[in-house]
């Protein structure tokens, strides 16, 4: 069945039950909105409080994270409320052609990147530099869903289902992981891993993959001499320079913390502080306290991520919120279980937290399409391949009436467009089930 035809029967099954169809307008997640927005706006404020004084002495301006920063948080913004929208169903018609750009990307790291710390991760342009790396998230996030949403049922299949997402997944990492980044590698494996076992593959399937993975993951620990030594240091508990420095400053703050700006890891003594292991400087001003309240609203974006999944009108946007939900709480954690000492060190940032336009603007256009699909939108004619548009269901006895009253107020039948995101132009329709089309 084609997608204009599976779009057409789902609108006529909405107008059979009585309800309004299910790709309504709608106003999008104010919650998701405020977690984002909040995450963002604390980390712009800890990004200067904590790269003060590394930014007088590399570049001889103490506002200098704090401009660029800002800057990135003002295109990320633009970016998130342009995406947001956007019919979340164009992302699938050409989720191609974004992997695609993505996997160019990680291939020009490779020869034209700059080497930092011994990793070639960035590109570099006049006034920033690209990570293509967090743009392959995005794009390998969306075209997986894609492909799973096409596939439906026969992702039960090994060769047929399983086999192919699970290629294009792999070649991505081994690109990352070309550019010496296990960290993000291993967390494009729990994405991947994670989008399968929502799609329904077999639970045989994913174990198998995740041992076939461990002894390839070990070999890139061992086999390289800055990863052994993390791992010896944490094996034998004699932590490294960094992580001790992470836990005195986080040991320091106690739980109300020192106040904001009168952190003293950050002068000098804990590296990276503005960065990675931002949250080692949140927890030394704010104390545990502010901690608490980074974890909370994580734990709000990922919840309502999950509530727009369980909500969306087509497999495709359930699959997509999922994934996207995930990349947050994955990396997420394992920054934090970093910054803690739960696990050996890894170079990976925390979202809207950490110093980067690319991880910044990424992670903001990311929530976007979530409240793109929170917003659940009627399909637009170039979206997931539609050539028109589904034919509108007859109203509802709840919407006559409502057309009545507002003509009897002199009011217009059609409410106008508002642009105002938490305001919506109607009465949000009843939640009915996500239904799924059968194979």
């Amino acid at each position: 069945m084609s997608s204009e035809a599976e779009g057409s029967a789902e609108v006529a099954t909405a107008a059979e039950d009585g309800a309004p169809a299910r790709d309504e307008r709608r106003a999008m997640d104010p919650w998701l909105f405020f977690a984002a927005m909040a995450l963002s706006c604390l980390g712009l404020v800890m990004v200067y409080s904590a790269g003060v004084y590394t930014a007088r002495v590399r570049h001889d301006d103490w506002e200098f994270f704090l401009g660029r920063q800002g800057l990135f948080f003002a295109l990320g913004t633009a970016i998130m409320l342009v995406v947001s929208r956007i019919d979340y169903r164009v992302f699938r018609r050409f989720s191609g052609l974004f992997m695609a750009a993505a996997l160019l990307g990680l291939l020009a790291v490779l020869f034209v990147g700059d080497e930092v710390n011994g990793a070639r991760r960035w590109i570099r342009f006049p006034g920033m530099n690209i990570q293509p790396s967090e743009l392959a998230k995005v794009a390998l996030a969306g075209f997986l869903s894609a492909m799973l949403a096409r596939q439906g049922e026969k992702v039960r299949r090994f060769t047929g289902g399983f086999l192919p997402p699970l290629l294009m997944a792999s070649l991505t990492m081994v690109l990352v992981l070309l550019e010496k980044d296990l960290g993000t590698t291993i967390l494009l494996g729990a994405l991947t891993m994670t989008l399968l076992f929502v799609a329904g593959t077999r639970i045989a399937y994913v174990l198998a993959a995740g041992m076939l993975a461990a002894p390839l993951v070990w070999h890139q620990i061992i086999d390289v001499g800055y990863r052994k030594g993390r791992l010896l240091d944490y094996l034998s508990g004699e932590q490294s320079y960094q992580i001790q420095q992470s836990l005195i400053a986080i040991g320091s703050g106690g739980p109300w913390g020192l106040g904001l700006g009168a952190g003293r890891q950050k002068l000098g003594f804990l590296p990276e502080n503005h960065t990675d292991f931002i949250l080692s400087s949140i927890g030394e001003e704010l104390g545990l306290l502010g901690i608490c309240v980074v974890i909370g609203l994580f734990s709000l974006l990922v919840w309502r991520g999950l509530v727009a999944a369980r909500m969306a009108p087509d497999r495709f946007g359930t699959y997509l919120a999922v994934a996207l939900s995930a990349l947050f709480g994955f990396q997420a954690l394992i920054n934090m279980a970093v910054v803690l000492d739960i696990i050996p060190a890894k170079g990976i940032t925390l979202p809207f937290l950490s110093y980067g336009g690319s991880s910044l603007m990424v992670s903001l256009g990311a929530v976007g399409i979530l409240l793109s699909i929170s917003r659940r939108p009627r399909p637009w004619r170039i979206s997931d391949q539609r050539s028109r548009r589904a034919p509108a269901p007859p109203p509802t006895r709840a919407q006559r009436m409502q057309q009545q009253q507002g003509a009897a107020r002199g009011q217009p039948a059609t409410a106008r467009r508002r642009w105002w995101p938490f305001k919506a132009s109607a009465p949000a329709p009843a939640l009915r089930p996500n239904r799924r089309r059968a194979e």
